[in-house]
C-alpha cells in the first residue's frame, strides 16, 4: 500500500472514531446534566409548595392550586403529592395527570429512604423526605421534562451535523496533507530511480527542514561516497596499470637484453635488477591490499602494549641498512620522565609500517637526507615530531596530502604512487590517533603524529 493511501486510511479510520467518541461524551454528559437539573427543579417545586402550605397557615387550598396553575409551565404536565408523617395526603396539584406509584414507595420513605427516583415512560418520578419545623413530610413529584428533552434532541442533531461536517472537512484536509507529504517522497523516489553509475548527480533537497530533507541530504552524502569510491576504483586501476606497466616493461627489456647478450657474468647484475623491480611491484600490491583491508574490514580493537620509541628506532635501523647515507637525529623531550610512558595499545606491525613510511618519505624528500625526530608527551598522548629541510608544500597541496594518489610538486622525479601517507593516516586513525603536516617558522617540513596512551 502506498504511503498516500496509508495516510488517507489512517485519518479516515481514526478521526471519525475519536470525534464520535468525543461527541457521544458531550451528549451523555448533557443528558445526565438535564436529568440532574430537572430533578433539582422538581425537588424545589415540591419543597416550595410544602413551605407555602405550612408557613402560610391562612392560605386557602384553592389559592395554592391557583398558584400551581400560574406556574404549571415551569414543570410540564406535573403532579405533586404531599403527605404528612402518618402517610395521609395533605395536598395534590390541580392537573389530572395520574400518579401511579407502587404502594411500597411511601413505605420506603417512611422507613428512612431519603429519596427515590425512577422513570415511568416519558415521565420522571421523584420521591423524597422533607424535614420542616421538626416534623417529617413526604413528597412525590411527577413531570415530563419536555423542554429539556427538546433541547437534548436539538443537541443531537447539532452534534450529528458537526460530525458530518467535521468528517467531510477532515477528508479534504487528509487528502491535501497526504499529497503534500507524499509529493516530495515521490519526487525523491523518481530521482533516485534514475541514478546509475554514470549519473551520480545530487538529488534536489526540499526547502523544508523535515525528515524528507534529512533523507535527501543523507542520500546525497551516500551518492558522494559512491562517486568517491567509483572514482577511487577508476584511479586505482589507472595508477596500478601505470605503476606496474613500467617496471614490467623494464624487466622484460632487461631479460631480453641478457638473453641476447648471453654473458653469464651479467646474470647476477640482471637478477639483482629484476629483484629490485619485483620488490617495487610487491610493495605497490601490498600497499593497495592493506588499504583495502583496513577500509572494508571491521575496526580492530588493540589491547597489546607497544613501545613507540622502540618501533621508531627499529624503523631507523632498517632504513639505514637500505640507505647508509641517511641520518636521523632523535631527541627525547624533558617532559618524558620514564620510558614506560612511551607505551600505547596497538598493533606493532601496523605502527611499524606507518612510521617506516613517514621516515622513508622524510629521507626521500629531504635535501640532505637528514631527519630530526623529537618524542614528547602531550596531554596523556605520545607525540612524535618529524622534521626535514626539503621543499615544502603549498597550502593547496597540504589539503590533499592524505588523499589517494596525491603527488605534490616536490615529488618530481621521485618514486611512489601517492598511497604511502594514505596508509599512514589510516593506521593512525585505527589507533585513535592523529597525523598532521605543517611548515615550521624556519621553512621545514613537519609531521606530527599523536597516539593516546590508553
Amino acid at each position: 500500500m502506498k504511503l498516500r493511501q496509508r495516510i488517507l486510511l489512517f485519518f479516515a479510520g481514526s478521526f471519525p472514531v475519536v470525534l464520535g467518541v468525543a461527541l457521544l461524551a458531550v451528549y451523555f454528559s448533557m443528558a445526565e446534566y438535564r436529568e440532574a437539573e430537572f430533578l433539582q427543579r422538581l425537588k424545589e417545586k415540591t419543597t416550595t409548595t410544602l413551605r407555602l402550605l405550612i408557613d402560610v397557615k391562612q392560605i386557602d387550598l384553592n389559592l395554592l392550586r391557583s398558584l400551581d396553575e400560574t406556574t404549571i409551565n415551569n414543570l410540564y404536565d406535573e403532579k405533586i403529592l404531599l403527605f404528612d408523617s402518618t402517610g395521609q395526603i395533605i395536598y395534590a396539584s390541580v392537573d389530572d395527570t395520574a400518579v401511579l406509584f407502587p404502594l411500597d414507595l411511601l413505605q420506603e420513605l417512611r422507613e428512612g429512604t431519603t429519596e427515590i427516583f425512577y422513570r415511568e415512560g416519558a415521565y420522571d418520578v421523584y420521591a423524597h423526605i422533607i424535614e420542616k419545623d421538626g416534623a417529617r413530610y413526604y413528597a412525590i413529584g411527577k413531570a415530563n421534562d419536555i423542554y429539556g428533552k427538546e433541547k437534548l434532541r436539538f443537541l443531537v442533531w447539532t452534534l450529528v451535523g458537526v460530525f458530518i461536517s467535521a468528517v467531510a472537512l477532515e477528508a479534504l484536509i487528509a487528502l491535501y496533507l497526504s499529497r503534500q507529504i507524499s509529493q516530495p517522497i515521490v519526487q525523491l523516489t523518481n530521482e533516485v530511480s534514475n541514478k546509475s553509475i554514470h549519473n551520480l548527480s545530487q538529488v534536489q533537497v526540499p526547502h523544508t527542514q523535515d525528515e524528507i530533507a534529512s533523507l535527501a541530504n543523507s542520500f546525497n552524502n551516500m551518492l558522494a561516497r559512491v562517486e568517491q569510491s567509483y572514482s577511487y576504483q577508476k584511479n586505482l586501476i589507472h595508477h596500478i596499470s601505470h605503476e606496474l606497466k613500467t617496471p614490467i616493461a623494464v624487466l622484460i627489456s632487461n631479460i631480453e637484453r641478457v638473453l641476447h647478450e648471453n654473458e653469464p657474468n651479467q646474470w647476477q647484475e640482471s637478477l639483482e635488477f629484476q629483484k629490485s623491480g619485483l620488490m617495487q611491484m610487491s610493495t605497490v600490491i601490498t600497499t593497495l591490499l592493506d588499504i583495502s583491508k583496513y577500509e572494508t574490514g571491521p575496526a580492530p580493537v588493540f589491547t597489546e602494549p607497544v613501545r613507540v620509541d622502540e618501533i621508531i628506532f627499529s624503523c631507523i635501523e632498517s632504513l639505514q641498512t637500505i640507505n647508509p647515507a641517511a641520518r636521523f637525529e632523535v631527541s627525547i623531550h624533558h617532559n618524558v620522565n620514564d620510558a614506560g610512558e612511551l607505551t600505547c595499545p596497538g598493533n606493532e606491525r601496523m605502527l611499524q609500517i606507518a612510521f617506516l613510511n613517514v621516515l622513508k618519505n622524510a629521507i626521500a624528500y629531504s635535501s640532505n637526507e637528514c631527519v630530526q625526530l623529537e618524542i614528547a608527551m602531550s596531554q596523556n598522548c605520545i607525540q612524535v615530531v618529524i622534521d626535514n629541510n626539503g621543499e615544502t608544500l603549498t597550502e593547496k597541496e597540504q589539503s590533499g596530502l592524505f588523499t589517494y594518489f596525491f603527488r605534490g610538486q616536490n615529488s618530481f622525479k621521485k618514486g611512489g604512487i601517492g598511497l604511502g601517507l594514505v596508509m599512514v593516516s589510516k593506521i593512525i586513525q585505527l589507533h585513535h590517533g592523529a597525523i598532521s603536516y605543517q611548515v615550521t617558522d624556519i621553512g621545514k617540513n613537519r609531521f606530527v603524529i599523536t597516539l593516546p596512551q590508553s
